[in-house]
């Protein structure tokens, strides 16, 4: 028998609430730029346009004649491949479907209902959501004027009821980095009872912009920490989901452990980013790419009257002088796909992702016209 009294606690108050589910579509661009699909330039997702190593392709294709059966739950031939690269115990490490799954897992390791997160603002929109999964208040902390995280905002923004802190180096979408001080200033100057979650998704390309291993300083904490990493970005993988998670105690990782399901990364994207992860020389010509790339964007964007970002990431986001909404329109009718920021007192701001020369060759030819 069907219930409309409409007072079903299925779903839950909580998720009712929540906006739309779903995510971009290059199928539903293509079809408002009324363009095919392989016509259609991707420079909204800050994926990377550069298939991953060679090893990684001949890894996945090899794993995919035995994937009738589960995939190694405990992922130990990746996880002793990234304890020897970062120096961290194996069982300290925690595998997951990307970096989103690990910030979904963050809340359901520490968030009540009523429980405050601290996020950036303009930062990635996980972060907002893994609060409202939650049932968590929203603590925003505006960016500082060169777009790197607020640390001491952070601070003071601290009350009773906080329970994680997001901190995003460099940040999506500005791509600003903050320095190992500022970082060992949040570690240290947080309360026991409040989970630092420090982001490095785009870690590589700090890293090759002359940026510091912040492992050090985030080891300085004595309350519980983590750091999230990805093979999306630098590695080229964005497309079998592979993330992991530096736990900065054993309650931190059993912690993460207990949260996610058994066979959570399949048995391809494992082969793949361990074959990745041994090819740092293909990665580090997709960072040098990226850089050279990411110039001509900031450069050209500056002589059409954007304000950009110092950013190090593989993405620019800069102030123009129309609303954004505007040139992103104008733009997808001719195939290029840019993202805007959403965020309030941001709406003249465009994010582009670094992707081929010819990319960067069309992008800036069609602004030049919409902005001429």
């Amino acid at each position: 028998m069907s219930n409309d009294s409409g007072s079903s606690t299925i779903p839950t108050p909580i998720i009712k609430a929540m906006g739309p589910a779903g995510g971009p579509s290059i199928q539903r661009d293509a079809q408002k730029a009324n363009l095919p699909a392989s016509a259609i330039r991707r420079m909204n997702l800050n994926e990377c346009p550069y298939p991953p190593s060679p090893k990684a392709i001949a890894a996945m294709q090899a794993a995919c004649a035995v994937v009738n059966y589960y995939p190694d739950p405990k992922w130990r031939d990746l996880v002793a491949a990234l304890a020897a690269r970062t120096g961290f115990a194996e069982n300290r490490i925690i595998i997951g479907n990307g970096s989103d799954e690990a910030i979904v897992q963050a809340g359901r390791v520490a968030l009540m209902p009523g429980d405050e997160v601290i996020a950036p603002v303009p930062s990635f929109p996980g972060y907002y959501k893994c609060r409202e999964v939650n049932g968590g208040a929203l603590v925003p902390v505006k960016v500082r004027e060169d777009g790197a995280n607020d640390v001491d905002a952070m601070l003071a923004a601290v009350t009773d009821r906080t329970r994680i802190v997001f901190c995003a180096t460099p940040n999506n979408p500005t791509g600003a980095m903050i320095t190992a001080a500022e970082v060992e200033r949040l570690a240290t100057g947080l309360p026991d009872t409040v989970l630092l979650v420090l982001d490095e998704a785009y870690h590589e390309f700090g890293m090759h912009a002359g940026g510091e291993d912040l492992l050090p300083a985030m080891a300085k904490r004595t309350g519980p920490w983590v750091v999230f990493r990805t093979f999306s970005k630098a590695y080229g993988l964005a497309g079998i989901r592979v993330g992991y998670v530096l736990c900065g105690s054993d309650e931190m990782a059993e912690s993460f452990q207990k949260v996610r399901s058994v066979f959570n990364v399949n048995a391809v994207g494992q082969a793949g980013a361990l074959a990745a992860l041994d090819d740092m020389e293909h990665v580090q010509g997709i960072l040098d790419a990226t850089a050279q790339e990411r110039g001509r964007i900031v450069e050209g964007l500056k002589k059409l009257g954007f304000d950009p970002f110092p950013t190090v990431g593989n993405f620019v986001t800069a102030k123009g002088p129309n609303p954004a909404a505007d040139v992103v329109g104008a733009l997808e009718e001719r195939g290029i796909m840019i993202s805007r920021l959403m965020a309030p007192g941001y709406e003249n701001y465009i994010r582009v992702t670094v992707a081929r020369p010819e990319d960067t060759d069309a992008l800036l030819a069609a602004l030049s016209e919409i902005m001429g």
